[in-house]
């Protein structure tokens, strides 16, 4: 494996970048990552899509300026936007592996088997962390997209996970699979099942109980997407009987799904609920976010497809019990009646009844609680990182060179 100068340069691709005020930023859950593993090497080169600042809220950590090179690849509006120029794409993955003597891939991009191709072609070793399925995301929602459309999508995305199993294959690439479901889906010697995390050492708070208060305060953190569930949350909260006011705080941004916001509200106003959820917006990752997790008794997350959610990760840390939809990787981040509960997607009765029991059950409140902040306390930024360098080193010290057995 060749080096620059006797020093290790790490390539990553990863989430979209914005420019402000002279400074590159990126998405919390990737930079404080980034930004560990560029104390380990001398140059790390990140390679990312330039995004429009006002469409994507959450582009909010300053990535550091010492020894990060951002390369910005053009912007995107979605795949199928990015497949209309191959040659570009194919142009910015081939830069990409060139700078690195190592490669960090995050997640799922347009032709990504292509890197792993090239990988191995140039001797390159390859960590690829995945923390989804794009083929579950559009079987579970249709987006608003025609039949042909949806179809097409679902077949090409079958088509991108085949591809990007072969390229894994080719480059022997270590996978760092978010949950279960994807571990299986790219099942090989190299797979690691792992959790999504953003929450460092310091970012955990102890606490003994939460639904003590006169009113209670669910809270829902993510995008107002439709596979999102949000939809059955607020059907749920009719049904939960309790003998004190539950409300519903929903954080996170619409984006491109501002229609959805919109028929959620009709929803809420339908069932005489809407005096009873507040649309907090989007919370920057930090005080903020944290502040809201703070002010809340229970998150509630009803995905209908998800990876391992990093906000399952932030309420155990900060000592708020949680309660999710057994979908995805979710099970291999919580599991049901030790440190959260679980109940089945788009099931509103079982969230109403799990929502229910917490508030009445104060033993398996504080039990889930307790249970939830031991687990997460092995899910932090640094601990990923360490598994993260073992696995793109595979022996190699932080100069380059092989370590002495």
């Amino acid at each position: 494996m060749g080096a620059c100068g006797g020093k290790l340069r790490l390539a990553v691709c990863g989430n979209g970048v914005v420019r402000r005020d002279g400074r590159w930023y990126t998405h919390h859950s990737f930079g404080r990552i980034v930004e560990l593993l560029a104390q380990r090497v001398s140059e790390l080169h990140y390679h990312a899509p330039f995004v429009l600042e006002q469409s994507e809220p959450d582009r909010d950590y300053p990535l550091p300026d010492t020894n990060v090179v951002v390369h910005p690849w053009f912007p995107r509006t979605s795949t199928l936007h990015a497949l209309g120029h191959p040659l570009r794409l194919l142009r910015d993955y081939a830069a990409m592996v060139g700078r690195g003597d190592v490669l960090l891939l995050r997640g799922s991009f347009p032709l990504i088997w292509v890197v792993h191709v090239l990988a191995r072609l140039r001797g390159r070793r390859v960590v690829h962390w995945l923390v989804g399925n794009p083929v579950a995301v559009l079987k579970a929602e249709r987006r608003g997209y025609g039949a042909v459309t949806h179809r097409l999508g679902v077949v090409f995305a079958r088509f991108e996970q085949c591809m990007t199993r072969l390229g894994i294959t080719l480059s022997g690439a270590w996978v760092l699979a978010n949950g279960a479901e994807v571990a299986r889906l790219f099942r090989s010697p190299r797979t690691q099942t792992v959790v999504s995390t953003s929450i460092t050492e310091r970012d955990i708070r102890v606490g003994e109980d939460t639904c003590t208060g006169p009113t209670i305060r669910l809270l829902f953190v993510g995008f107002i997407r439709p596979e999102k569930g949000l939809e059955y949350l607020i059907r749920a909260l009719p049904l939960i009987q309790s003998d004190r006011p539950v409300y519903l705080a929903v954080v996170g941004a619409s984006g491109r799904f501002s229609d959805e916001k919109t028929r959620l509200e009709q929803l809420a106003r339908s069932l005489g609920c809407a005096e009873r959820v507040t649309w907090e917006g989007y919370a920057a990752f930090g005080n903020e976010l944290f502040g809201q997790i703070d002010r809340s008794d229970i998150l509630v997350l009803p995905s209908l497809s998800e990876g391992t959610p990093r906000v399952l990760v932030e309420a155990r840390a900060r000592s708020v019990p949680v309660i999710s939809t057994n979908v995805g990787g979710i099970p291999s981040s919580v599991s049901d009646g030790v440190d959260g509960l679980l109940v089945p997607p788009r099931d509103p009765e079982a969230l109403a009844r799990a929502i229910t029991r917490l508030i009445a059950d104060g033993a398996l409140r504080r039990e889930l609680i307790r249970a939830g902040r031991a687990r997460v306390q092995n899910w932090t930024v640094e601990r990923f990182v360490e598994l993260v360098w073992a696995r793109l080193t595979g022996g190699l010290d932080a100069s380059g060179d092989r370590a002495e057995d």
